[in-house]
């Protein structure tokens, strides 16, 4: 029997979504463009000859694709920003800094935003401080990371504090930093609540400030 060379395809994107399931495809394509995540569409044949250095799939198909580290798509729904830091982390390689930074924008609307290898990662607004607190430590502890910083701004110093020592005591390894907050958000108008405060956390997150 012939056996035809295996040949390495060129592909346009460092991404592959390798599956023909429909309800898988779409899963993964949804998450991937709410991302904003250039990616290709193959076959898992397709994809096993690719230069690709991530490729998505599922379990079943897997065994078509000769490559090891695959993505599966039940990851996509475990914590959507642990499976962008996984994207990012396989991209990057070694080129970037390996640092994780959260910005935290405290009040009655906790605006945190999450930036990781330079590259902002995710953003979301949290209602209390019990929602935050759980939110960055589920960052914290699942995403990997060479070094973690948390940086808080001193609008309301109250909540300011109460978030970093409740981190402090769950997550000693972390650095936490307290940031000025002046300017952060004059430039939002003011009845866009949750924008401002994700620009706000965001700003944050990029100014350095004194250790807690």
């Amino acid at each position: 029997m012939n056996e035809t060379p295996l040949v390495t395809e060129q592909v346009s994107n460092q991404i592959v979504v390798a599956t023909v399931e429909g309800r898988p495809y779409y899963k993964i394509v949804s998450m991937l463009k709410s991302m904003n995540i250039s990616f290709s569409s193959l076959s898992p044949e397709e994809a096993s000859r690719t230069n690709a250095k991530i490729i998505i799939t599922t379990k079943n198909e897997a065994s078509l694709i000769r490559r090891k580290n695959l993505i599966y798509d039940f990851q996509l729904d475990t914590f959507p920003p642990l499976f962008k830091a996984k994207l990012l982390k396989n991209l990057s390689g070694n080129y970037l800094d390996d640092v994780l930074v959260v910005g935290v924008d405290p009040g009655n609307r906790i605006g945190i935003c999450v930036m990781y290898l330079h590259t902002e990662l995710y953003s979301t607004v949290r209602s209390s401080i019990r929602e935050a607190v759980k939110f960055i430590m589920n960052i914290l502890s699942r995403i990997n990371s060479g070094k973690k910083i948390l940086k808080i701004g001193n609008g309301d110093l109250i909540i300011c504090n109460r978030i970093a020592q409740e981190i402090k005591n769950l997550y000693g390894s972390v650095r936490i930093e307290i940031v000025n907050e002046f300017g952060t958000s004059r430039n939002i108008l003011p009845n866009c609540r949750g924008i401002r405060d994700i620009w706000s956390a965001r700003s944050i997150a990029l100014r350095p400030g004194r250790i807690f």
